[in-house]
């Protein structure tokens, strides 16, 4: 599934401040919701949060059409069921804070690629808005299935966030890529491809002395530039993510294995000694390791290829040669009685061989022998640009 925010035209003003002021009303409905059942803690039912909400909500905004109010307790009732699934405490009611709604059949009607009709200030009838479409949006449409679009409002602007029911491709054949992850090295292929962790965490140094110029300043302007850079700090992961995962699509095999880093903090957070490795976690938190695996997994199944994860205890012990835990790790390399290996290539052989069964041949990891990939940021295109290291602290670019 692809999803994309498409721009909306409303016909005139009054139908856009229309749909303004009921989104408007609809997340005020979700925070008095959040606040009800935080107090009385019903059971988690559609009918007795129906039976609950309902017929106040309707005595409580006239104005707002029924449907909202159905849509709004199938909100509410979505994310206490994900905050219990999740095993999150609550110390106070949940709050909404954008102003969006997913569209039903009830809301909208005739969607195509160039307009869709909604609800409208006259009642009893629809207006058609329009949908500024790009050419990659346009093919969709015309290739794919569109589920139910969900209205938004940001920054003065409507938008319409579609997906797209796209198939997932048979893979291409039963080869696996083992991929071990790292701060030094962002990963290393069980192939011998590397990519070395140098350029993100230089602009992300950038990024972060810009931070803390204006962390010391307490005033508002500095508060503003903060936020503003904390958002460009995360668009530029993001990107910088999409190109790593790319990299590592680039491969012929069909099965990319990853390590299963959920509690990598928690596990190896301390020493020997039970003393904690405050500055081991600040490293492991720059890089975005779920995000990687996250976007390399959803644009795997679109070229034919799949994500899977397997447990990494002991795959930097064993010597991949021989699947004995024999040899010794120092640093980058791993000492086996005859050869000096490549630690990280090696252990991304062992993360490949757990999840074939049996281990196919391999590369012997030699060390030295590590094919590095090149920069992934353009010269013209760099953030060290966006980010200059400026003697005011104050002007961030």
């Amino acid at each position: 599934m692809k999803t994309y925010n498409i721009p909306l035209q409303f016909n005139s003003q009054l139908e856009e401040d229309f749909w303004k002021d009921l989104l408007e009303n609809q997340k005020s409905i979700c925070n008095e919701m959040y606040t009800i059942i935080f107090d009385k803690k019903p059971i988690l039912a559609m009918k007795i949060f129906h039976d609950t909400l309902y017929s106040h909500f309707r005595k409580l905004y006239p104005e707002v059409p029924s449907q909202f109010i159905i849509k709004s307790e199938q909100e509410v009732l979505s994310t206490f069921k994900a905050i219990k699934s999740n095993k999150h405490k609550l110390d106070s009611a949940p709050e909404k804070k954008n102003l969006s709604l997913r569209l039903d059949k009830r809301l909208y009607s005739k969607f195509t690629k160039d307009s869709i009709f909604l609800i409208s200030p006259i009642k009893n009838k629809r207006t058609e808005v329009k949908l500024n479409l790009y050419p990659k949006v346009e093919e969709l449409f015309s290739l794919y299935k569109t589920f139910d679009p969900l209205i938004f409002y940001r920054n003065g602007k409507f938008y319409l966030s579609v997906s797209f029911d796209i198939p997932e491709l048979p893979l291409k054949n039963q080869e696996a890529l083992g991929v071990d992850l790292g701060v030094r090295r962002l990963f290393v292929t069980s192939d011998g491809i590397a990519l070395s962790g140098k350029e993100y965490q230089k602009h992300k140094r950038r990024i972060r002395y810009n931070k803390r110029c204006l962390q010391s300043k307490k005033i508002k302007s500095s508060k503003k530039h903060l936020k503003k850079l904390s958002k460009k700090e995360t668009n530029f992961s993001k990107n910088y993510i999409h190109h790593v995962a790319n990299e590592i699509l680039k491969t012929d095999k069909s099965i990319i294995v990853f390590e299963d880093l959920t509690k990598i903090k928690q596990n190896t957070s301390k020493r020997e000694n039970g003393t904690k490795r405050k500055s081991h976690n600040r490293n492991l938190g720059q890089i975005p390791f779920f995000l990687l695996k996250q976007i390399t997994t959803y644009k795997a199944l679109h070229i034919g290829k799949s994500v899977v994860t397997v447990n990494p205890s002991f795959t930097s012990q064993i010597n991949s040669q021989t699947g004995k835990k024999e040899g010794e790790r120092k640093g980058c390399r791993f000492y086996s009685e005859n050869l000096v290996y490549d630690a990280d290539w090696n252990a991304s052989i062992n993360i490949r061989n757990k999840y074939l069964k049996p281990p196919t041949l391999s590369k012997v990891p030699i060390d030295g022998k590590l094919d590095f990939a090149g920069r992934l940021l353009s010269t013209n295109q760099s953030v060290g640009e966006k980010f200059p290291i400026n003697p005011n602290p104050l002007w961030v670019g």
